[in-house]
This record gives structure tokens, sequence and C-alpha cells, in this order.
């Protein structure tokens, strides 16, 4: 809702895992969750500056947790949150995604000469000042390697998908997997609108690199959910696939008979199938469209969209007038609903025809009379 839409690939890279939600039509369709979130990045982090004080260089994760085990806490667990949320960054994807030249050529953007170097090429010293280890120190890192616990956290690239449970599976696969278990309807509405929320979403360049792998994973897999050795073999071998056809390469082409010419040497045109044949364009329909400001949706290509986070989204679903299922007055259930009446018809008429003597007993009184619509809800049927 505080995105604008109604169906959506909700990201939520949240603390103690990360859920990837398919809405549709405001309605959950299926849940997704990995441990990849911030939890894991802080535990990273507090191995990361636990090696820059050592004067380690980077090691591996299993490394890490046994130096852990072996050292005492030597940083405390807000300082370890802040380095994370306020120091690293996540690289671009080293396969950028190709671009579409269905449309012309690429723009070719120029460049300054005197460009800086590439942020994951740059080994500037950062000084981190580290207060709660004893005693304070100031470490200096590399600009390109405050990367790394983002970069195996959330995507883990030295592993083969195969060796991931299913609990610990990185970001944009996760992703890619739950667009492609999708229905086609479903998945082709929620692939354009795709959603980053949660804390972790703030990183910088975290959410364009989720992105970006999933993009990859689209144009290189397709939305095939077979994958295979034999998969391969059969799409490179012609033997197998003679006298079979797929269904990507389109519906089967109409051989049109050969062309007769009369005596007169006139040429007939070849009979054509009207099943493929293109729809004509109704005018009456393009001006009502044209008069209504119709755009189409927007579906079928991958797109992210931005939103105003979940307090706005909350504020305005508070704000909908939402009509009641039932209407209970307070007055009627004193006098009636006590005694287990549930229906007007179970409503006893001399009792509610007597009028209370006190204050404002006549109005209450017709009120109850001409207010006959009421139930009890869950005892009750409307």
């Amino acid at each position: 809702m505080a995105a604008g839409t109604r169906s959506a690939l909700v990201i939520d890279l949240g603390w103690n895992e990360t859920t990837i939600t398919s809405v549709y039509e405001y309605k959950e369709v299926h849940t997704w969750r990995t441990i990849r979130a911030g939890r894991l990045l802080v535990e990273h982090a507090y191995g990361f500056l636990t090696n820059a004080i050592g004067g380690r260089p980077g090691t591996s994760h299993t490394e890490r947790t046994e130096d852990k085990l072996e050292e005492k806490t030597l940083l405390s667990f807000e300082e370890c949150e802040e380095f994370a949320t306020r120091m690293l960054w996540c690289k671009r994807s080293t396969t950028q995604p190709a671009q579409d030249t269905s449309e012309g050529l690429p723009t070719l953007h120029e460049q300054d000469e005197s460009e800086t170097v590439p942020p994951a090429e740059d080994r500037s010293p950062v000084a981190i000042p580290l207060n709660s280890c004893q005693p304070p120190k100031t470490v200096e890192i590399p600009f390109a390697e405050l990367a790394e616990p983002c970069e195996a956290v959330f995507f883990e690239p030295n592993l083969s998908p195969s060796c991931f449970d299913d609990h610990e599976i990185p970001v944009h696969l996760l992703a890619y997997r739950a667009l492609l278990q999708l229905p086609l309807d479903v998945r082709a509405i929620c692939m354009s609108r795709i959603i980053f929320t949660g804390g972790c979403s703030n990183i910088i360049g975290l959410k364009g690199r989720i992105f970006d792998e999933v993009s990859n994973l689209a144009k290189e897999r397709g939305w095939d959910p077979v994958r295979g050795k034999g998969v391969e073999q059969y799409k490179t071998n012609p033997k197998l696939r003679r006298g079979s056809r797929q269904s990507s390469q389109g519906p089967t082409p109409v051989v049109a008979p050969p062309e007769n010419t009369n005596a007169g040497g006139n040429g007939t045109t070849p009979s054509t199938n009207p099943a493929y044949a293109p729809p004509e364009i109704d005018q009456v329909e393009e001006a009502i469209k044209k008069d209504r400001n119709y755009t189409p949706i927007v579906q079928g290509k991958l797109r992210v969209l931005d939103t105003l986070g979940p307090w706005c989204g909350a504020s305005m679903a508070t704000q909908l007038k939402i009509p009641a299922l039932a209407t209970v007055d307070r007055e009627l259930w004193l006098q009636q609903g006590v005694n287990g009446a549930s229906r007007p018809s179970e409503v006893d008429i001399k009792a509610q025809q007597r009028q209370s003597m006190g204050a404002g007993g006549l109005i209450r009184g017709q009120a109850s009379q001409t207010n006959s619509n009421w139930t009890l809800g869950i005892w009750g049927s409307i």
C-alpha cells in the first residue's frame, strides 16, 4: 500500500531473517525465508573488525568462527551494529545485465577523463575509531574491503548453489526461485513490482546488486524450472530434437500453397491462417481509452518500485473506511442481548415497547425500535 500497488514481490531484508513474499491483489500467495539478514551481517562485521584489530587479512567465515570461539569478546554489539549500518557497502555485479537493443542502440554516456577510481578498486584507507575495545583503537581499512561482509552474507559467490540448505539460500537466488515458482499471470505482475524494505535495504548498493543478479539469472536460465545436463544435451543435440518442437519457439508456421496462375497471368494471394492474423484496431475503444487516460499495465519485465515504508502504509490503512459487518446498539444489547437474543426475531417486542422513565429514555426507545438491523457477531447471524 505504501508503494501504491496492489500486487508486488516484497523483499524484506530484516534483522533475524530475510523474507520474500509474493502479494497478488492484496492477498499473500507464498512466503520464502532465509537467514541471510542483519543478524548474520553483524556477526560477519564483528569478525571483520576483529581481524582488522589483530592485523590479520580477511579470512573465510569458517576461520573467523573458530577464532571467535577461542578469543574473548573485543567489541560491543552496539559498535558492531553501527559499523555494519554506516560503513558497509555492496559491490556492483561483476556481470552487468545486457542492454536491450530492441529499441535501438544503447546511449553512450560521456565520461570525464579525471573520473575517480571505481569503488571496487579503491584501496584508500578509511579510519574507523573503536571505543568499546580495551584500549580504544583506530583501525585503517581499505575502502574496497568494506564490501566483503555484504558479499559474503547476502550472495556467497564462492560456493555452488547446491551447497546451501533451504534456510540459507542467497537472497538473489531465493528471489529468482520465488518468481520461478509463481503462476504465470502472478509472476508477470509481481516481477514488474519488486519492493525492497527492511533495515538492511538501506545499505548502499545492496538493492541494485540484488536486482542485477536476479536479472542475470533470468536472462541466463530463462523461466524454465527444468535444469540439468540432460536438458542441455537435449537442447544442443539435433537428433534428439528431431520431430519435436519447443513451446518457446512459438506457434507452428503455416505453409502457404504455391501461387496458381490463370490464363490471364494474374497471380492469387496465398491463403493465411486467420488465427495468426493481428487483430484490427477498434477506433471506438481507442477513443474511450484516450479520454480516460488509459495506460497499459506494466508486466513481464523486471522493475523495482520505491516504497514509503511500513509506517506510512499502516497509517494509510487505518484511514480506510471499512464497512461494518455487524452493528450492535448498546441499549438494545442491555435489554435483549443479555438474555440470549442474537436476531431481530428473538427480541421481546413487549419489553422493547416499555419506555424508561430516566433522562432520554423515550429517545433511546424510539431509536432502538427503528434500528432492527443488529446482531451479536459470532453468536448470531446477520
